[in-house]
């Protein structure tokens, strides 16, 4: 019976002469409320997670501090995480100033245990110099061959007073991380050549550039070396960062649920209007023999059926356009962008997101103006009136 009841609903609806054309707005309204949710989430998503790839490919997605630890004891730890499964690195890390003629800055150099090779992101297989960002190299005027000086505030030698002390080293490679806080304050040499300028061999990191489970490995380090260790996740590192990138999803969503609020005030007025048409009909049908509980059954159900089709249908389009972007879509970044295309990233989230959102307010309203004409009809006056 109530199969009945809702195609009659839907013929009317689309076919009837006397048609509420600003209930079937509505729905289109609905329709792209859903296609335009999902595909914003994707593409804001998509930047948001190359982002994140760039910046984890580059630093990793782990990093060990390594406290009150020697060198032998350190090439140790590396050679167990290397054993169960991690892209580990060794390195020694420290500020230094840069300099080169009459330029000078500030730097962050990563001298590199080669053990086990070397990340693949500096696009070498082995160290013969200096590897530089083209951002930091362009803040000295630096290029392949030159000669630049490295000096560590940190270590003096009290020859002649306090002197700094420094090390002369041979630009080998310039490379570009994508990574704009890197490129612009990060080096990396070999580790001897740190180890001797410093006069101490040691090591305070090690990366971890595989996906980690931080749990598990933060036990197997509290065990193996307790109070020797600190392990920080890429995440973990970059809370500010991910807090910005979280926002701007919230406010992306708070934005569509109020243009949502927007198309569902359109329904609840074309849903009193519609109901008005209907009503002598829906009069016919009581004096046929449905109850008034079939009938405000029929007619949520209706409701149902409505709001689900359309938001899956605004979803159905929504991938088939992220589809075509993704794989017919030109460069239209400038050159200055990384990403020329516009990334894609489809998550579960997004779907949910993306689905209940317009549906469940949708829905709200809906029922509310089911409840305001159970309310505000009374069948039997409606039939009185033709008398």
């Amino acid at each position: 019976m109530y199969r009945h009841f809702v195609k009659y609903f839907f013929f009317y609806i689309y076919r009837a002469k006397t048609r509420q054309r600003l209930l079937f707005l509505a729905i289109v309204g609905l329709i792209l409320s859903a296609f335009s949710l999902l595909v914003l989430q994707s593409t804001m998503g998509g930047l948001q997670y190359k982002l994140i790839e760039r910046s984890q490919h580059v630093q990793g997605h782990a990093t060990l501090f390594l406290k009150n630890m020697d060198f032998s004891q350190a090439q140790k730890l590396n050679r167990e995480l290397r054993a169960a499964g991690h892209q580990s690195f060794l390195e020694y890390e420290i500020e230094l100033l840069l300099k080169k003629g009459h330029y000078l800055t500030a730097a962050l150099a990563h001298g590199l245990d080669e053990t086990y090779g070397l990340p693949a992101f500096l696009q070498v297989d082995e160290l013969d110099g200096l590897v530089l960002p083209n951002e930091l190299a362009f803040k000295i005027k630096a290029s392949y061959g030159d000669h630049v000086t490295l000096m560590s505030p940190a270590h003096v030698d009290s020859l002649l007073g306090d002197i700094p002390r420094m090390s002369s080293v041979t630009v080998s490679e310039i490379v570009s991380t994508d990574v704009p806080e890197v490129d612009t304050f990060h080096l990396w040499l070999r580790l001897p050549k740190l180890q001797n300028m410093v006069k101490r061999r040691l090591a305070n990191r090690i990366r971890l550039y595989n996906a980690v489970n931080a749990v598990a490995l933060k036990d197997w380090l509290a065990q193996k070396v307790p109070h020797q260790v600190h392990m920080e996740t890429w995440q973990e590192q970059n809370k500010t960062l991910l807090w910005a990138l979280s926002l701007e999803s919230t406010v992306m969503i708070f934005l569509f649920i109020a243009m949502t609020m927007l198309v569902s005030l359109c329904i609840t007025s074309g849903l009193l209007i519609f109901f008005d048409k209907i009503l002598t009909d829906m009069s016919s049908f009581w004096i046929l023999g449905a109850s008034h509980k079939q009938l405000q059954r029929a007619a949520a159900i209706f409701l149902n059926i409505m709001g689900l089709v359309s938001v899956l249908f605004g979803l159905g389009l929504g991938l088939i356009f992220l589809f075509l972007l993704d794989n017919y879509a030109l460069n239209i970044m400038p050159d200055i962008f990384v990403d020329r295309q516009i990334p894609i990233h489809i998550s579960s989230r997004g779907l949910l997101v993306s689905f209940f959102v317009p549906y469940g307010i949708s829905m709200v309203f809906s029922f509310f103006s089911l409840n305001q004409f159970k309310k505000d009809t009374n069948y039997l006056d409606h039939v009185k009136s033709f008398s």
